[in-house]
């Protein structure tokens, strides 16, 4: 299932699966499962991408 978050952003090679209260988002590329975040499920991923999106740029 692709994020709704990420697919309102056009970002559709990304998935999640929810494990009870967390969201796990990754992404398989060739044979690999690559796990992005785990986040607890009442998290606002859109705060949580953009808050690593912002830190990452420093």
């Amino acid at each position: 299932m692709i994020p709704e978050e990420l697919e309102q952003l056009h970002i559709g090679h990304y998935r999640q699966i929810l494990s009870g209260m967390n969201r796990i988002i990754y992404e398989v590329r060739d044979a690999t499962v690559y796990i992005h975040v785990i986040a607890d499920t009442r998290r606002d991923l859109q705060s949580l991408l953009m808050a690593r999106l912002l830190r990452a740029k420093r």
